[in-house]
């Protein structure tokens, strides 16, 4: 039992990175104004790349505990996901947006990492908390200092 609840809980969350990744790859396409080389080059396309790596590693890890991943095509969907498609954007709506994502992101980890740590006697559980822990330390910085810090 203990086995689908994490699996299911790590699958939710990839799914959620992969759909935060797309609405960060939309902004990334989509920006337009005098910070364009910056957001679009440095900022945008890291996060992409981020949260593409999030769902490549948490969906290994749910692999652990389930026997098939779903595929990545219909994460948004799967979790409801309402994705960001607003045409061209500016700085302001990319910062406000970014926060958004991030701060859904936090929570999540939040919530799976707090499940992942009640379990005991099952060594799986500290690779995966390590690398939950490692992902809120970065989405954490991103949010709480250098996305706001954009405004």
């Amino acid at each position: 039992m203990e086995d689908a609840v994490v699996g299911n809980a790590l699958i939710d969350l990839a799914d959620f990175a992969n759909a935060v990744g797309g609405d960060f790859h939309a902004l990334h396409l989509n920006l337009i104004g005098d910070e364009f080389d910056t957001l679009h080059g440095e900022v945008l396309k890291k996060y992409y790349e981020e949260a593409g790596n999030d769902y490549d590693g948490l969906a290994e890890l749910a692999r652990m505990y389930v026997e098939t991943v779903p595929n990545p095509n219909g994460s948004a969907e799967r979790i409801g996901f309402d994705s960001w498609d607003a045409g061209q954007v500016t700085k302001p709506a990319i910062v406000g947006r970014a926060e958004d994502c991030m701060k859904g992101l936090l929570e999540m980890y939040s919530d799976v990492y707090r499940t992942v740590n009640e379990i005991e006697d099952d060594a799986r559980t500290i690779g995966v908390a390590n690398f939950l822990q490692s992902r809120i330390e970065y989405w954490g910085k991103e949010c709480a200092y250098f996305n706001r810090s954009r405004l």
